[in-house]
């Protein structure tokens, strides 16, 4: 209910027409997301019997580390300076910020590092970057969730209570606005080329060829090089191709934008417009260097609408200077493939649902249909499990393909 109202006019001593989905929206956004953050790490934690005595500062040059301690430092930084001039209405937009990059990028990408059966090096920085921003993060919402932030802190660090800690200061020394940039246009790559598998109704988890992506500022390109594979990985694609030209995969096209143009240069409207259908312009990031009456001007980039246009063949989707190509094609090895990430879903849920244990080792049996050739191994690996005879069968697996696949599962 105060994360709800944080978001709302209320805090601006405006007027609230409250609205019980809102406080869903919190829960299922915010404290849920936290909640399975903080049992994901002491999950783990109690199979490695890792039990930290104190909150020490991470030190690790692993790039995910090195990015959600960047995160901790700019949403700490952003919630101190708000609250200090009193803008209580921007608290809660950073923590959704924080706890959406936690959950649905930093874990999830770092899910396998948990998973290794020996404690390395890379496995303790794991573990210490969570704990350190788990237990700061707790301290951030204790303001605006003190109940929740309450029982986590305790079952965190087993200290008396989170209200009677200190203030977060993260280390300046963890501030990287640079990676911080490079992940943010990764990330917004990977939205869009989603939006062409939404749009299209491709699964997520359904593998495909090749993706490219052309951008319009060429530094942005440069940058975002060393992130084909996180990219590939992220869209469940093959490869992921960085064009030098976006007419590889697209016609483009520019007009006027009327409502930017009459709001930014009221008194310009007849030269602009002129000089932006001759296409006298060049478009540099924010700015548009436009020629007007023979005299090079740079004005916002926002007066010219551009609308990328798909080849034959093609799916295309662009926003802010980003275009990509998705290959849609699905032949029978993709299929194939597509069919045992679908098996190994079902197979992890049913685990889940049958109350077994992260590291539980199970046994399935494959009594209709048949695993995807040339992928056995796969679903063996990824679901912890062995192929032999169930007679008394814990969960059942059923998949709706060309040919239905039914498998009995029995813990090993």
């Amino acid at each position: 209910f105060r994360l709800y109202l944080y978001q709302s006019s209320a805090m601006l001593i405006g007027d609230l027409q409250f609205d019980e989905s809102g406080i869903l929206d919190a829960y299922q956004q915010i404290i849920l997301p936290l909640w399975n953050a903080c049992n994901f790490f002491i999950s783990y934690a109690n199979i490695d019997n890792y039990a930290p005595e104190t909150v020490k500062e991470p030190e690790s040059e692993n790039q995910l580390d090195r990015w959600i301690l960047a995160k901790l430092w700019s949403v700490t930084d952003s919630i101190t300076e708000n609250m200090d001039a009193y803008s209580v209405n921007r608290y809660v937009e950073n923590l959704i910020s924080l706890v959406d990059g936690l959950t649905n990028w930093y874990i999830r990408r770092s899910r396998r590092r948990f998973w290794s059966t020996e404690f390395t090096d890379d496995k303790k920085n794991a573990y210490e970057t969570l704990y350190y921003v788990l237990v700061n993060t707790t301290k951030l919402f204790a303001p605006v969730a003190p109940i929740v932030s309450e029982k986590l802190y305790k079952i965190l660090t087993g200290g008396e209570s989170v209200h009677l800690t200190e203030w977060p200061l993260i280390p300046e020394k963890y501030r990287d606005d640079d990676l911080a940039r490079d992940i943010d246009l990764v990330q917004d790559i990977i939205t869009l080329a989603r939006s062409i598998r939404q749009k299209n109704r491709v699964k997520n988890r359904q593998p495909l060829r090749e993706l490219k992506i052309a951008l319009s500022d060429a530094d942005n390109a440069d940058r975002i090089t060393a992130y084909t594979n996180v990219i590939a990985e992220e869209l469940n694609v093959k490869h992921a191709v960085i064009l030098n030209d976006v007419s590889d995969i697209a016609t483009v096209q520019y007009d006027p934008n009327f409502n930017e143009i009459r709001n930014l240069y009221p008194d310009r409207i007849p030269d602009i417009i002129k000089a932006v259908k001759s296409g006298k312009f060049t478009i540099k990031g924010d700015v548009a260097e436009v020629e007007i009456n023979g005299v090079t001007e740079a004005l916002s980039s926002d007066i010219i609408l551009v609308k990328y246009n798909a080849r034959d063949g093609m799916f295309v989707a662009s926003e802010a200077g980003i275009v990509v190509s998705l290959d849609l094609t699905v032949d029978d090895e993709l299929k194939r493939e597509g069919v045992a990430r679908e098996i190994v879903r079902n197979i992890q849920d049913a685990r889940k649902n049958a109350g077994l244990e992260i590291m539980d080792r199970i046994v399935i049996d494959v009594v209709s249909g048949a695993l995807p050739a040339g992928f056995e191994d796969y679903v063996f690996t990824e679901t912890l499990s062995e192929a032999d005879k169930v007679t008394d069968p814990i969960a059942t697996v059923k998949i709706d393909e060309d040919e239905p696949i039914k498998i009995l599962i029995a813990k090993a």
